[in-house]
């Protein structure tokens, strides 16, 4: 059948529902007996299921915000608890005649399921050259890790013994090499091709595992590997997987979201669509993601008006446009790029943000021999160096992770802050820019005003 890539959001009230889904998980029949057990409240002609059909729960209802009931459900420190879902979202394909007939039906919502991209900077760039403060293409050179840690200011924080130990953050790409890097867990979909650490050490994912290990070289990292389905539902079902092992032990504390949207479709033509709508599934799932107790970082974009990436779109690109989708909620940290020389990178997306409009919130770090670069694991096949907000973002959740070992009772929100008020102001007015957020991180910085402020580990 050829017909449109949606999620469909059926009404359908499950007081197991964490349960049902760690069980589909484990297997293709029992998922499939789930999506065809929705399904048949709605009647399945004209509906083909998504590769990935496994039903997710949703807990948050359209236009509402997570409340205690919800957050206390999730807290491993509750396991006699459970969070009732009142919908179920199933990834299908579904015909034009049937998607009119499905939007008649008060028990079915419709939304996109719409393709996403990562924002790595290696391929083609508009050649604008370096000026006033802003770094193009082609862009200075890139600096060693021990360059980068420096500016991170990362020994006060190593010398007091916080290095990310006890820390899992989540990679939420297309896979991570465990050979190389230390992936002691994660997910994959039943019959998934990527399986956790898995992935080639030239992936996306694997540039990402090492930027987090810049700042926290202790911390231990979950592979996530949804860009095998590059789509919301592939997302959808990887923040869904975040949250079930949450509620098992409490990990991962952090999650690194280096991907996005590269264009803004006309709202005229897609109302609902992920960028316009934050009642989006995956918006309102991200959000509970952040409540229950992770904080999640997200990329900016790479669609700057100095030199965008040739992925971008006309319609994203520039200030006002290039920070849209979760990557524009308020619940996240938002996360720009600037160089060595604390000089904007050129295609680092810029604020308002289309959802929340102080974004970015801060500006980390790219462009350094991390995973990329002479005698780096995966040398300069496919890039020569770790570039894009893609790699900005690990490096600035990096620094999230060493600080979480330090006080690993610190909030989403309470880290957000943190890193917010200590980042090295470097805009042309005081407090927050469309450019760089408060400011560029500084592990130093978060580390001397923590220790004054809240209790220690150790």
């Amino acid at each position: 059948m050829t017909g449109i890539r949606v999620l469909l959001e059926i009404a359908s009230e499950r007081p197991d529902a964490l349960e049902m889904h760690s069980a589909a998980v484990e297997g293709e029949s029992e998922a499939e007996r789930q999506a065809a057990d929705l399904l048949s409240d709605v009647g399945g002609a004209g509906i083909e299921l998504d590769q990935n059909c496994t039903p997710i729960p949703m807990f948050l209802d359209v236009g509402a915000s997570p409340g205690a009931d919800f957050i206390d459900s999730v807290q491993p420190l509750h396991p006699e608890l459970a969070p009732v879902s009142r919908t179920m979202i199933l990834p299908a394909e579904i015909s034009r005649e049937r998607l009119d007939d499905l939007r008649g039906n008060p028990n079915v919502s419709i939304w996109p399921n719409s393709p996403l991209t990562l924002f790595s900077a290696h391929e083609a760039m508009d050649s604008a050259r370096s000026d006033g403060g802003v770094d193009c293409r082609p862009f200075r050179d890139a600096v060693d890790l021990a360059v980068l840690r420096d500016l991170l200011g990362t020994d006060m924080l190593w010398d007091s013994g916080y290095r990310g130990q006890s820390i899992v953050v989540g990679i939420l790409d297309e896979g991570v090499n465990g050979d190389e890097y230390p992936v002691i867990g994660g997910f994959a979909r039943p019959g998934a091709f990527v399986q956790p650490g898995a992935a080639a050490i030239t992936s996306h994912g694997s540039m990402c595992a090492a930027d987090v290990l810049v700042a926290a070289p202790a911390a231990r990292l979950y592979d996530y590997p949804f860009l095998g389905i590059p789509n919301s539902g592939g997302a959808l079902q990887m923040f869904q997987a975040v949250l079930n092992q949450w509620n098992i032990d409490g990990t991962p504390q952090i999650t690194n979201n280096s991907y996005g949207f590269a264009g803004v479709p006309d709202p005229a033509q897609a109302p609902n669509h992920e960028i316009h709508d934050i009642n989006h599934p995956l918006h309102r799932k991200v959000r509970e993601v952040v409540s229950a107790g992770v904080a999640c970082f997200f990329a900016a974009g790479n669609c700057g008006q100095n030199c965008p990436s040739g992925r971008c779109h006309p319609s994203g690109i520039g200030p006002g446009v290039s920070i849209h989708a979760s990557n524009s909620l308020e619940e996240v940290i938002t996360v720009a790029a600037v160089n060595s020389r604390h000089e904007r990178i050129g295609y680092s997306s810029q604020g308002p943000g289309m959802f929340e409009p102080q974004k970015p919130d801060v500006a980390s770090y790219s462009h350094f021999f991390g995973n990329f670069g002479p005698g780096r694991p995966a040398g300069t096949a496919a890039s020569a160096f770790d570039n894009g907000t893609s790699a900005a973002t690990p490096v600035a959740a990096g620094v999230g992770a060493a600080l979480l070992s330090a006080n690993p009772g610190l909030t989403p929100a309470e880290l957000k802050l943190l890193l917010m008020d200590t980042a090295i102001d470097i805009g042309r007015s005081v407090g927050w820019d469309a450019d760089h957020g408060r400011g560029v991180v500084n592990a130093a910085a978060a580390f001397s005003s923590m220790r004054g402020r809240l209790p220690l580990v150790g």
